[in-house]
């Protein structure tokens, strides 16, 4: 019987440490002590493209982008930029938030696209 104690005792302690960290947020347990620049102009290249890629083109690239939404290149990123999409989405002030399922971008990322958008979304 003890043994059967020891057991279920066992089992409880390693389901319990194994859900305990479920809802931590991995931004919150590590954050990035990188500094962000966001005093330079933001190109598309250099800064824009790299955040698409990390965040989004996964799910808006390819043959079935979700949405019918394109991030994977700067003719399509430039419309939704330009008319508001892009930014609604990704500061979660529209309808819908994105990446979808996952923590807002980061503060630095907002920031870098958000002065990218403001001097007319720049193919640079």
């Amino acid at each position: 019987m003890s043994t059967i104690f020891r057991m279920i005792t066992v089992m409880l302690l390693f389901s319990f440490t194994i859900t305990g960290c479920y809802y931590d947020k991995e931004n919150e347990l590590y954050p990035t002590s990188a500094t962000c620049d966001t005093s330079g102009v933001m190109t598309y290249s250099g800064s824009i493209a790299p955040i698409m890629t990390g965040n989004c083109n996964v799910c808006h690239s390819g043959a079935n982008p979700s949405g019918g939404i394109i991030t994977n290149n700067y003719d399509d990123l430039k419309v939704i930029a330009l008319n508001g999409t892009l930014w609604a989405a990704v500061n979660w002030t529209g309808p819908v938030q994105m990446p979808e399922g996952m923590d807002k971008l980061t503060e630095c990322n907002l920031v870098q696209i958000k002065k990218w958008i403001d001097a007319g979304a720049p193919n640079n």
